[in-house]
């Protein structure tokens, strides 16, 4: 007598997870990514280089009118630098935004970032960063931030200060924006 056969159950079909939606920032809300770093900037094959305590930061590219000055200054240029930051698969990247031959106010290495929380595992937040200019056609980008945030919900906009130190950003502080 042949044994009867469990019947094979079909794969489950694969989840996503799910989108957080973009929503339209809370009145008063700006998004925010841009801090100081003191460094020697340096020109390359490929363009700029920035080595910043001794470890070199991949600058993806550089505002037009610096770009500009920066071409009439003799390199290297020690100074600080205003930079933009964006996470990518391979790491951290850094637009150059301004540069400052004195120190400037805000504390060197700290930096001011306010996004959409889009994803949380434990002590790891993903924060998106849209551009603040209507009609913008440049697309939102992502930073990645080592530290808790109490409560935190997907979807929640966060205000967040937080340290660049080996290579990623650690929270200092940071405050739910809530109108």
């Amino acid at each position: 007598m042949p044994k009867p056969s469990i019947p094979k159950r079909s794969p489950a079909p694969a989840q996503r997870a799910p989108q957080t939606p973009v929503l339209p920032p809370p009145l008063g809300f700006e998004y925010q990514a841009f801090g100081f770093l003191a460094g020697e900037l340096s020109a390359g094959k490929e363009g700029y280089s920035l080595r910043v305590d001794n470890k070199l930061l991949t600058l993806s590219g550089c505002n037009d009118r610096l770009q500009r000055w920066l071409n009439t200054q003799e390199l290297p240029l020690t100074g600080f630098f205003g930079l933009y930051p964006k996470s990518t698969r391979s790491g951290t990247t850094f637009w150059l935004k301004s540069f400052e031959a004195s120190a400037p106010a805000t504390e060197l290495g700290v930096f001011n970032i306010d996004g959409q929380l889009v994803s949380t595992n434990g002590a790891q937040q993903l924060l998106r960063i849209h551009r603040n200019q209507p009609n913008s056609t440049a697309k939102p980008f992502l930073i990645k931030v080592s530290g808790f945030l109490p409560e935190s919900k997907l979807g929640q906009f966060w205000e967040l200060e937080c340290l660049w130190e080996d290579e990623r950003f650690s929270l200092l502080d940071g405050r739910r924006f809530e109108l």
